[in-house]
C-alpha cells in the first residue's frame, strides 16, 4: 500500500512539474508508581521520546484467523496467536465486595486460549469497560483515561505520562516499543513493560505487551494484557536464573538502577518485532481487529 501511495504521488509531481511544486509537513499515558518505576521515568524522558513512534491516522487491517464475537465486541484472533477465546460478562465490583484497586462497572473480559506462552505471571486477556462509568467508579481508572486521551490527542509519549493499569497494584519498572496503535473504530497506545512492587529483573515470565486504547466516540475503554519473551531476557525473576546472551546483567546489589532498565529498554526498542514470542506484529494484528459497539 505504501508502494501504491508512493507512485500516486510521483504521478502527480510529474504531471505538474511545470506549473508547480508543493511541500507538506508530516505531523507528528500513572498513579504513583513505586521508587525504582518513578526514578527510572525520570532518566528514560529523553530515550522514550526518541523511540516512540506514533501513527494515529494508520488504517488498521483486517486479519485473517479465529472470529470472535461477544456481545457488543468482536474481534479476530491470528491463526499463529491463539485458537479462541474464553468471553465472560463481569459483573460490577464495588467498594464494599472488593479491594480499592479491584471497583469497577460491569464490563466484558476476553482470555484467549491456546496462547503460545503458558505458566506466565499474567494471563492473556482482553478488557473492554463503559468509560465513563469506569472513570466515576475508580479515581484510578479516570486518571489512566485521561492521560490516554492526552497521548492520543498528541502529547509526548512518556513512561511517566501514559496511562498505566488501573488494577494492577503494582507500577511498570520500564516502559519500550511504545506505539500508538489503530484498531477498528478507535485508537490506542501499545507498550512493551514488566509491573513490581520492587527493584526486580526484567524477565521473561513477567514481560508483558500492554495496550490501552478508546473508541473514536470515548464510550469504551479497551486494555489488553498479553504475555510475550525476548530472547535476551532470563527466564524468570529468581536470582539463579541463567542469563541469556547478549542479556544486561541484573546489579547484584539489586538496588534501583537507572542504567540497567535503560540498557535492557534500548535491547527491546531495538529487536525486530518476529525476535518476540509471539511477534509484535501478530499482536499488534489482534489489537487492530478490535470493534466495540454500542450495545
Amino acid at each position: 500500500m505504501k508502494k501504491q501511495i508512493l507512485y500516486g504521488i510521483i504521478g502527480v509531481v510529474v504531471i505538474t512539474l511545470a506549473c508547480s511544486f508543493g511541500s507538506g509537513t508530516p505531523t507528528a499515558p500513572t498513579q504513583q508508581v513505586d521508587e525504582v518505576g518513578t526514578v527510572v521515568a525520570a532518566t528514560m524522558q529523553a530515550l522514550l521520546t526518541a523511540t516512540s513512534e506514533a501513527s494515529p491516522t494508520q488504517a488498521p487491517t483486517q486479519s485473517s484467523g479465529t472470529p470472535v464475537s461477544f456481545e457488543y465486541a468482536s474481534f479476530d484472533i491470528p491463526n499463529e496467536l491463539a485458537s479462541g477465546a474464553n468471553p465472560e460478562a463481569v459483573p460490577a465490583v464495588g467498594e464494599d465486595n472488593g479491594a480499592p484497586w479491584e471497583v469497577a462497572p460491569a464490563h466484558l473480559k476476553f482470555t484467549l486460549t491456546g496462547y503460545p506462552l503458558q505458566d506466565k505471571f499474567h494471563e492473556p486477556q482482553l478488557f473492554i469497560y463503559p468509560a465513563d462509568e469506569f472513570a466515576q467508579a475508580h479515581s484510578g481508572a479516570a486518571e489512566q483515561i485521561d492521560r490516554l486521551k492526552k497521548a492520543l490527542a498528541g502529547s509526548p509519549l512518556l513512561q511517566e505520562t501514559l496511562p498505566i493499569i488501573p488494577f494492577f497494584n503494582a507500577g511498570p519498572l520500564l516502559t519500550a516499543n511504545i506505539k500508538i496503535i489503530p484498531f477498528q473504530n478507535g485508537s490506542g497506545v501499545r507498550t512493551l513493560t514488566q509491573y513490581a512492587q520492587y527493584s526486580a529483573p526484567v524477565n521473561n515470565r513477567e514481560l508483558f505487551y500492554h495496550f490501552e486504547g478508546l473508541t473514536s466516540d470515548n464510550k469504551y475503554y479497551v486494555i489488553a494484557i498479553l504475555p510475550i519473551t525476548a530472547p535476551f531476557l532470563q527466564e524468570d525473576e529468581k536470582p539463579e536464573a541463567s542469563l541469556p546472551e547478549g542479556g544486561v546483567p541484573f546489579p547484584a546489589n539489586a538496588e534501583p538502577s537507572q542504567t540497567y532498565y535503560i540498557s535492557v529498554t534500548e535491547k527491546l526498542n531495538s529487536l525486530a518485532p518476529d525476535a518476540y514470542t509471539p511477534s509484535l506484529n501478530t499482536l499488534d494484528t489482534l489489537i487492530e481487529s478490535i470493534l466495540v459497539t454500542t450495545p
